[in-house]
């Protein structure tokens, strides 16, 4: 004859299936539960406040689109630059989008490409600058912490400046204090348009390539299933054309009436 077990021993089984399952649900769907602390790049056009306070900025705008498209609320701030990485390091932040640092990195995963960027160096006006041996002597300003250009970046003949923002380095070069400015044709650009300068105080660009920002996730704070969300709704977007419509839109409200190169119409992922 079967003998039954006792109902508490029945009950603290039952139990404890139901907790193994709900500590299975919480370590399977971590991000689920609360959400996502995206931060942004302070600097125009990616991430700026408007006279009320409010962010806003093409990055900006992205970041949100990607949470709500992989279905998280999400909350968005405002960092200076140097600072995106301390956060992510630290997981006080889950992501990003910029372009990457080796302590980037370090610090974060590098889940997937958003869009691509022009690298220029803008010189003073009736500078001729057609080769990285044009810049040899010179002095160019670079962002702290900015890795645009690897061949750039190693030529030893080239004088580096180091730069807090697009702004300072713009008024460096129309002072004749620097003789150019490295960094992404879309930032120089709509910071220029924002200061009333205009292609005409300047070289013609030199344009050393493209690179893409990306989005990097905190490596202290990512899981499995929360990265595939994300990196499926970056595709998503991208087939929509989202990201060339935010970018193209900006462009036409800045700096293209001020003679400056139109954004790279490439949107598509780096091979």
């Amino acid at each position: 004859m079967r003998t039954k077990k006792p109902p508490a021993i029945i009950s603290l089984n039952r139990v404890q299936v139901l907790l193994g399952f709900t500590l299975w649900l919480l370590a399977a769907y971590p991000a689920q539960a609360r959400p996502l602390n995206i931060v942004t790049i302070d600097i125009p056009p990616f991430g700026m406040a408007l006279a009320d306070g409010q962010p806003h900025g093409i990055m900006y705008e992205i970041s949100n689109r990607i949470a709500a498209q992989a279905g998280f609320a999400s909350h968005n701030m405002l960092l200076p630059y140097a600072r995106t990485v301390i956060e992510l390091k630290h997981g006080r932040a889950d992501f990003v989008l910029r372009f990457d640092n080796d302590a980037l990195d370090q610090a974060a995963i590098k889940v997937a490409p958003i869009f691509p960027l022009r690298v220029i160096v803008l010189g003073a006006a009736g500078a001729q600058l057609h080769s990285l041996s044009d810049m040899h002597g010179l002095m160019i300003g670079v962002m702290r912490d900015g890795r645009f250009n690897d061949a750039f970046a190693a030529d030893v003949a080239i004088g580096k400046y180091p730069i807090s923002n697009y702004e300072q380095g713009l008024s460096m070069v129309v002072s004749g204090r620097l003789d150019g400015l490295i960094g992404s044709d879309l930032g120089i650009y709509t910071v220029a348009e924002g200061m009333g300068l205009t292609q005409e105080q300047f070289s013609q660009p030199l344009v050393l390539g493209e690179q893409y920002f990306w989005l990097f996730y905190s490596r202290r704070t990512a899981d499995d299933v929360t990265l595939e969300r994300l990196k499926k709704a970056v595709d998503e977007l991208r087939k929509k054309q989202v990201f060339a419509e935010v970018v193209q839109r900006h462009a036409r409200l800045t700096y293209l009436p001020k003679g400056f190169a139109p954004p790279s119409s490439n949107d598509s992922p780096p091979r």
